[in-house]
């Protein structure tokens, strides 16, 4: 059964034990997802309250300022551990698995367009626009970081870089990871001028079609409103994982 354990994860182990692995990448230290615990088995209060002000210290004497904790796969956090979490000024995430069981409905307007990134092409630098403008959102040093990784998976055969185009004009871009068995798309952004009009459908029909028989995946925020866009474009939710994210102020 396909799980989160299938999804790609370039982030370096700094410890694993019976009970978690403890993620640490120095080369991204401002990127949460590259930093924080994931548990193996789901701990109780006082064990959890253990591991949170031991993440706490790691990071900040690091210069880190945000907390995150994975819990295993469907599995529901216990209450009383989601409460000490809130009360330390965690947010509660459910992120959810979908898997790409039929080819996406074609909605896309004839001028809609998908080009691969290839290196040292005018291509890549319409990507990166259209990535930055994903991305901006989080400050321009995560924008940096995430220039320096986008060059970087320019040189990983595995790692795929799609813009689509709309009368020339970069309009939206998608980025996945070729797996064993799967495709996992890894980020996924429209521009706002350019949404409803089919192009986010054509970018995910370029990956159907590169996919060759190996199966389509990708993990969704369970709180945000494209999981409904996912559903309808033929996404089933096949695994789901809670966690707890403390946001730098």
């Amino acid at each position: 059964m396909l799980g989160f354990k299938d999804t790609f994860n370039d982030s370096e182990v700094f410890e694993d034990n019976q009970r978690y692995t403890h993620y640490h990448t120095p080369s991204q230290l401002i990127k949460y997802y590259a930093n924080y615990f994931e548990y193996k088995v789901m701990p109780d209060l006082k064990t959890f309250q253990l591991d949170e002000a031991y993440q706490a210290r790691f990071h900040s004497e690091r210069g880190q300022k945000h907390g995150l904790f994975m819990f295993p796969d469907n599995e529901v956090i216990p209450e009383d551990i989601v409460q000490y979490a809130l009360s330390m000024g965690y947010g509660l995430e459910k992120m959810e698995l979908y898997e790409l069981v039929k080819k996406p409905e074609d909605r896309a307007i004839d001028e809609v367009v998908c080009q691969r990134v290839v290196a040292d092409d005018d291509v890549f630098l319409d990507f990166l626009e259209v990535c930055r403008e994903g991305e901006i959102q989080y400050g321009e040093d995560f924008v940096a970081l995430k220039d320096q990784l986008h060059r970087r998976d320019l040189e990983d055969p595995r790692k795929i870089q799609m813009v689509a185009y709309i009368h020339g004009f970069p309009a939206g871009k998608i980025e996945a990871i070729i797996g064993k068995n799967t495709i996992e798309i890894d980020d996924f952004f429209v521009d706002e001028t350019y949404r409803n009009q089919g192009v986010g459908t054509k970018l995910q029909q370029s990956i159907w079609q590169m996919a060759d028989g190996k199966r389509v995946i990708l993990i969704a925020d369970g709180n945000d409103s494209p999981r409904e866009m996912y559903q309808r474009q033929g996404y089933e939710l096949v695994c789901e994982r809670y966690e707890l994210l403390k946001k730098p102020e």
